[in-house]
């Protein structure tokens, strides 16, 4: 099973994967937490953050999570996931793949900003920010649709996707 948080920068992708990790590896041990950030660092040093440089480090997630999956490892990873051809290569060949999509309006996005990625990106340091000067390509069917606008509901959207993770009798 490969359960992947997509959405823009301060969705929510790493808290909420980082939680649904927590409460899943007390009763299965053979899981394993992948956030984009950690990834790049690991095995994307070599890339920038042009539209093309991320193609590449999604291909890499994707690759390297259905390697796990295929071993019977689960995987939780938490990746912006921008690009549709990936995610259906992901439909296709990761068996039990969960594509989950945090969608957040951009003023909470904003307010949230724990990287400083929108901050910077209005005061001219940095570009190639998805949802801003690249156009975010919102998922097409995924396996559940989140809305994260509030800070409150880490509890009650973790419930929900044990609900319906148990419901598929996967783990």
């Amino acid at each position: 099973m490969v359960i992947w948080f997509i959405g823009k920068s301060a969705s929510g992708k790493t808290f909420l994967g980082g939680k649904l990790y927590n409460e899943l590896r007390v009763n299965c041990p053979n899981i394993v937490f992948l956030d984009g950030d950690l990834l790049r660092n690991a095995i994307s040093k070599d890339l920038g953050h042009s539209k093309e440089d991320r193609y590449i480090s999604e291909e890499r997630r994707s690759k390297l999570s259905k390697i796990l999956s295929d071993q019977g490892i689960h995987v939780i990873m938490s990746g912006i996931s921008n690009e549709p051809e990936i995610r259906e290569w992901n439909k296709k060949n990761i068996k039990d793949y969960l594509e989950i999509y945090l969608k957040t309006d951009k003023n909470t996005l904003y307010r949230r900003d724990p990287k400083g990625i929108y901050k910077n990106y209005f005061k001219g340091n940095i570009k190639n920010v998805v949802g801003e000067d690249i156009v975010f390509q919102e998922p097409v069917a995924p396996w559940m649709t989140i809305d994260n606008n509030s800070d409150n509901n880490s509890k009650k959207i973790i419930e929900s996707i044990l609900f319906k993770v148990k419901k598929m009798n996967i783990l």
